[in-house]
């Protein structure tokens, strides 16, 4: 076994929490240390819509692909890499050659990150995506709703997943938000506050393809919805098989495992 750091690459140009989760969960499953590499010179990507920052030609570097996927509908690209796992269906596709690989964000891991589940506090907890922070609707209904806990997406790891453990229903415009949520199971729909998160519902589509589920749509935030839609949203939640796939996804990984 090497103490050899392992050259990842995430996008680290702000403290996303999906995207800071990557070197954590690299770290706890392979347990060596984990250094930030561009995707010239990486040796393993992970978590994060990243696979559009990779190169396919004959060429180039061939690197470890676990768990990533593209942020937006595009064209096909060779099968260059070692692809180990991958987002979901539409990642796939786009890999001209790629047959029965490995489907699932690994962020589904997330729990591994937490020693033990906290007890509920709130009733919803409301995430939004960094482009989303500044909404005025989210600002009016937390000040008029005691119940709802604003979950800071760029917070520490550990307070992000704390929180969605904390609450009995999830509500959230960040992708990771409501995978961090399906890890710890606790019940959570997308919504959609604007149209300034990048791929048009792309990364989240590719996503839930990997549970089998089509059609998904974002649901639209309001006042009925945060007042009388809750019980529903926990009532209806359902990911199907969700444990065989964070299985896979742990075993797909290509550097020393940990059991889960």
């Amino acid at each position: 076994m090497t103490d050899k750091p392992i050259k990842l690459h995430w996008s680290s140009s702000k403290p996303n929490f999906g995207d800071c989760l990557s070197p954590l969960l690299v770290e706890r499953l392979s347990g060596r240390t984990v250094k930030l590499a561009s995707p010239r010179s990486c040796d393993l990507v992970a978590l994060g819509s990243l696979l559009h920052r990779f190169k396919h030609n004959w060429w180039n570097k061939r690197v470890h692909v676990w768990g990533t996927g593209f942020i937006e509908a595009g064209d096909q690209v060779a099968h260059r890499h070692y692809y180990h796992a991958l987002r979901g269906e539409l990642s796939q596709n786009r890999i001209n050659g790629l047959e029965d690989c490995v489907l699932g964000d690994p962020g589904l891991l997330s729990f591994m990150l937490l020693d033990k589940m906290p007890s509920k506090q709130w009733k919803l907890g409301l995430i939004t995506h960094y482009e989303d922070a500044n909404s005025p609707l989210v600002k009016e209904l937390i000040e008029r709703h005691p119940h709802i806990k604003r979950i800071d997406i760029m917070a520490p790891v550990q307070q992000v997943l704390n929180d969605i453990a904390r609450c009995e229903v999830i509500l959230s415009s960040a992708m990771h938000g409501l995978i961090a949520a399906d890890s710890l199971g606790v019940p959570n729909a997308w919504i959609e506050l604007s149209n300034r998160v990048r791929g048009a519902g792309y990364k989240f589509a590719d996503y839930y393809s990997a549970f089998g589920l089509e059609g998904v749509s974002p649901l639209t935030l309001s006042d009925e919805l945060v007042s009388s839609g809750l019980d529903t949203i926990a009532s209806e939640y359902q990911r199907p098989n969700i444990d065989l796939v964070k299985q896979k996804i742990a075993d797909a990984f290509p550097f020393k495992k940990t059991e889960i």
